[in-house]
This record gives structure tokens, C-alpha cells and sequence, in this order.
């Protein structure tokens, strides 16, 4: 594993995931768990790992120890996974959980009313975080697939839950690291990307989380008061579908045309056949055309 630090495979001492996470959150370091997300929404089956603190200097790792999903996760509060076994992707997919970065977060409070695009935004922030980390070229496939080399490098996925006295919602993020799962099948690995090891840039799981969660934080609030305008750009640099004909699939409804990026809510752009242009909230989007991504920018074409 990437990790220098011995029985620590996640790089406890380079998680940096800033003040907000550090004050007021826990750290779930699991070994094994069905799902991080599930676990910090407080079902599924009790996952053997430790609980750490921040004590104002660094990480205190608890004892090993079987942990029970916490009924009502703190706010600030990450889990992260060695393995999962029931990891899951957009519209119910399984997402192949071993050896790479398989982590949730909570967010607390829940925007009120739910904020349109808060997903597109959760990818967009990861993609930026690796971007600038890593120095590699990483996009994003709306809505919030992370891509790498035209393949899939991992996914957000945002969970909702109405429950009593409030809501909970968390975010998920997997990323392949270092090597694929073992037990990808070989049409997925097909398709699959992997972040190489980079010593000169970050060494530890640890680092990629924290990159992730900084930005993430440190936007949030900008994003729920003035949405896609300060993004927007960001958005078209990264953009994985820009200039290139797509297929969107909706419910039964399945919708074909050149994709032109976003709108102000985060909704996908197609423009069809018929010069007609229309918007996708939600849906799982597959790349018709083989060459490259326009580099003209949606909407120049």
C-alpha cells in the first residue's frame, strides 16, 4: 500500500482535513465495513476499525475495536474504509471497494432547501483537489464521476435520510489508488483508472483525503450562497462531456446530443439534432464518440 507509516495504511499523521473536521468531528478508521456512508448514516452491521480524536495536536487512535454505526454521527465526522463490501455507485451499482481511497464525510447542517447541483459541485470540488495535488489531468463526467485518461477513476455519491429529530445526508467518495480491486470484472477493468503513486507530490491515502475535504469545506458555504457563477469556469476546464455527443438515459426516457456543459442549477445541456436544447437533472450519461473531448469548451462546437 502507498502508506509509509508501517500498520497505518491510511496515514494518520498526513490527515489534514482542516479545522472545521479536526474541532468537531470523529475519524472512523475501519478495516472492514459494508458501506462508510451507510456506517456514518448509522445502519448496517458494526465495522472493526478504530475511533480517533483530534487533541489539538494531532490524531489519538483508539484501540481496535468492533464500533457500532453511530446513531447520530457529530458533525464534522469521516469514515474511512481498507475494504467495503457493499459500497454502491449511481442508481444502485455496486462500487468495487479495496485497496484504493473509500471515504464519507458528513454534512451537517443539511442545506435548507436542498441546493440544486450539490452533487455536479461535491465531484467538481474532488476533481480540483486531485487536480491540484496530483498534477494530473483529472476530469469530471457529469455528474460527479471522476475520470482519468478517458477512464473512470471513481464517483460521488450523496445520500439523504429523513429522519427524526433532523435529516442526515452524507458524501461518499472512491477513488482506485495505487492498483485495482482484485476482484473487478474484467469489462469494468476495462474502463477503470488508477491513481499512480506520486512520492514527490503526497505519499499517504491520508493526504488525498485531506485535499479533498479542505477544498470541499472551504467552499461550501461560498457555493450555497452564490451557486455555479464562481464555479462555472472551473467547471468548463474539467469538464469531461464537453463538445462531445452523449446519450442520456433517464428513467425510461433516453435523450441523445452534443453536450454544452451546465446551467445555473447544475442540470446537464444537450443540444439535439433538431438544434432543440434541453436539461438533465439527473441520469447516467455514455459517451457516443471515441475521440477526445472538445477542448473549445461547451457550447463551441
Amino acid at each position: 500500500m502507498i502508506s509509509r507509516l508501517g500498520r497505518d495504511w491510511f496515514g494518520l499523521t498526513s490527515f489534514e482535513p482542516g479545522r472545521g473536521r479536526t474541532e468537531d468531528g470523529f475519524l472512523y478508521v475501519l478495516e472492514d465495513v459494508g458501506s462508510t456512508s451507510d456506517f456514518l448514516l448509522g445502519r448496517g452491521a458494526p465495522a472493526t476499525g478504530r475511533l480517533c480524536r483530534w487533541d489539538g495536536w494531532g490524531w489519538q487512535a483508539g484501540q481496535r475495536q468492533t464500533l457500532q454505526p453511530p446513531r447520530d454521527a457529530r458533525p464534522g465526522s469521516v469514515a474511512v474504509a481498507r475494504r467495503q463490501s457493499a459500497g454502491r455507485g449511481r442508481l444502485g451499482r455496486r462500487w468495487h471497494g479495496q485497496g484504493g481511497l473509500l471515504m464519507s464525510w458528513n454534512i451537517d447542517p443539511v442545506p435548507s432547501p436542498p441546493v440544486a447541483g450539490l452533487a455536479v459541485w461535491t465531484g467538481l470540488t474532488a476533481v480540483l483537489a486531485l487536480e491540484e495535488l496530483t498534477g494530473l489531468p483529472v476530469r469530471l463526467k457529469w455528474p460527479n464521476d471522476v475520470f482519468l485518461g478517458g477512464r473512470k477513476l471513481g464517483g460521488i455519491l450523496l445520500d439523504f435520510m429523513v429522519l427524526t429529530p433532523r435529516p442526515r445526508l452524507v458524501a461518499g467518495l472512491g477513488l482506485n489508488v495505487g492498483r485495482l480491486p482484485p476482484d473487478l470484472p474484467p469489462d469494468v477493468r476495462a474502463r477503470a483508472a488508477v491513481l499512480p503513486p506520486d512520492p514527490a507530490r503526497w505519499r499517504t491515502l491520508g493526504e488525498l483525503a485531506g485535499a479533498v475535504l479542505r477544498r470541499w469545506d472551504d467552499g461550501l458555504e461560498r457555493f450555497l450562497g452564490a451557486g455555479w457563477d464562481e464555479y462555472r469556469a472551473d467547471y468548463e476546464r474539467v469538464d469531461e462531456l464537453a463538445g462531445r455527443r452523449v446519450a442520456l438515459a433517464s428513467g425510461s426516457e433516453r435523450r441523445e446530443g452534443l453536450a454544452l456543459g451546465i446551467d445555473g442549477t447544475g442540470a446537464l445541456l444537450l443540444r439535439h439534432g433538431d438544434g432543440r436544447v434541453s436539461a438533465a437533472l439527473a441520469g447516467d450519461v455514455h459517451i457516443l464518440d471515441i475521440g477526445p473531448a472538445s477542448p473549445s469548451g461547451p457550447g463551441r462546437t
